[in-house]
């Protein structure tokens, strides 16, 4: 599907013009740019062993990122590949690499790219390498960070400063290894680590065994575009002001981890370049954390579902405000971070506030009612006639037919100009803080209110 780059550079000229007469929160609205158009496809491959090999190619505009991004993958899966473990015949037994590539889109015509190499044996992470590039997909030129700040500006101090303090806030009774925080905070570190560009961030992928022995898991570094646009070269600005040119929503799904839904979802949002953000059941985090460490590596944000999937109107408040406890300790253990806010089962928010909790509650201005089984075709034709800016979609990720619903919803939604945010980004772009004991349910211009 090669194209040519100037639709695209006649969109980017069309789009600052508007820019400049539009009022600051008016969002242009523009489809899917031919050159963010990827395809991917995978191919497998089972070992003398029994051990699977899967590995993903994308198809782009760009016949050269697509040569490089297939040299990596390649790469990575014949040095790793060989090693595998013997596989026994149950699903459960597993042992298996997946090589694949996560794509995200931001402006008009960067890309970034991340290629994660995911070893697991028996459901249990093995090991775990990545690899970033970002490209202008209307040349096939690499962007790197050196193009996005000044060689002589702040923005490298606000990148240490993020790293250093993301860094050392997970794994909170762990001390990292001082040496190789250093090295990462420092111009050189900075200057030679992943990233990737999305809807409102720039994200740091760190690997975590890094600074923390036995953790296997990234550390995402995530700086908020608002927070850094300020520091950035010029170029970078166009390329980071979505704003300008989408209207933005966030895909959530509750009720998991699930072992297969789960994993079809997030392989959905891989292929379609999006992210979303997880809702997940507290007691179900511990016997599902490779599903978590996923969810949280890919590029979706974790937040939590309560502790159990229950009816808070029924339990005591004791047991209520211990909930948040027992989340976040699960949650550390898998991800190394606690969550950030919640989103009560059956919406069931004021039994929860009238306990204090401790959370900020995530609701949700658009129900796809997923979880009464209902069509792909029925819940798009749902969205089509009820979305608008600023919302935030309900969905369930343990549902058979949840994982090519959201596949169906997040390819329109793309073609009708919105650009899907994570929770903390939906957010983030109207400068809004959740609070504990609050509640919202959308974010249009600030307004988190009902719709």
């Amino acid at each position: 599907m090669k194209r040519g780059a100037l639709p695209a550079l006649v969109l980017l000229l069309a789009a600052v013009l508007l820019c400049a007469v539009l009022p600051a929160s008016s969002a242009l609205a523009l489809p899917l740019q031919d050159c963010h158009r990827v395809t991917m496809t995978k191919k497998d491959r089972t070992n003398a062993n029994k051990s699977i090999v899967r590995v993903w190619t994308a198809d782009t505009c760009q016949d050269s990122v697509d040569r490089e991004l297939a040299e990596i993958t390649a790469e990575m899966a014949e040095r790793l590949g060989p090693g595998l473990p013997k596989a026994q015949n149950r699903t459960s037994k597993n042992s298996r690499l997946d090589v694949e590539i996560r794509y995200s889109r931001t402006g008009l015509t960067w890309m970034s790219f991340l290629i994660q190499a995911r070893t697991t044996y028996h459901h249990v992470l093995k090991g775990q390498e990545i690899v970033s590039r970002t490209y202008d997909m209307t040349t096939g030129e690499r962007i790197t960070l050196a193009d996005i700040f000044p060689a002589d500006g702040e923005g490298w101090t606000r990148l240490a400063e993020a790293m250093r303090e993301t860094c050392t806030a997970y794994w909170p009774n762990e001390e990292p290894n001082a040496a190789a925080l250093d090295a990462l905070c420092s111009r050189a570190g900075l200057e030679a680590a992943d990233f990737t560009l999305h809807g409102l961030s720039l994200v740091l992928h760190v690997p975590a065994e890094l600074l923390y022995p036995g953790h296997l898991s990234l550390i995402e570094v995530t700086l908020m575009y608002p927070d850094i646009r300020p520091y950035m070269t010029e170029k970078a600005r166009t390329e980071t002001d979505n704003l300008a040119y989408y209207k933005t929503c966030a895909l959530t799904f509750d009720d998991g981890p699930a072992d297969t839904n789960t994993t079809l979802t997030l392989q959905s949002l891989m292929e379609t370049g999006s992210r979303a953000t997880f809702f997940v059941v507290g007691n179900r985090i511990a016997p599902h954390q490779d599903m978590v460490q996923k969810e949280h590596d890919e590029g979706p944000a974790v937040g939590t579902h309560n502790w159990t999937h229950s009816n808070v109107s029924k339990v005591s408040g004791a047991t209520i405000r211990a909930m948040k406890g027992k989340c976040s300790s699960a949650m550390i253990a898998a991800i190394g971070i606690p969550e950030r806010y919640d989103r009560v089962p059956y919406g069931l928010y004021p039994n929860m506030i009238k306990a204090k909790a401790g959370w900020a509650y995530i609701q949700w201005s658009l129900d796809t009612y997923d979880w009464r089984g209902r069509s792909t075709a029925n819940i798009l034709s749902k969205v089509k006639r009820e979305i608008a800016d600023g919302d935030i979609i309900l969905c369930h990720d343990i549902k058979d037919k949840t994982p090519a619903t959201a596949k169906a919803v997040a390819n329109w939604l793309q073609e009708e100009g919105y650009m899907l945010l994570t929770i903390d980004e939906l957010f983030a772009k109207d400068g809004v803080t959740l609070v504990p004991e609050h509640v919202y349910f959308r974010c249009k211009d600030g307004d988190t209110s009902i719709k």
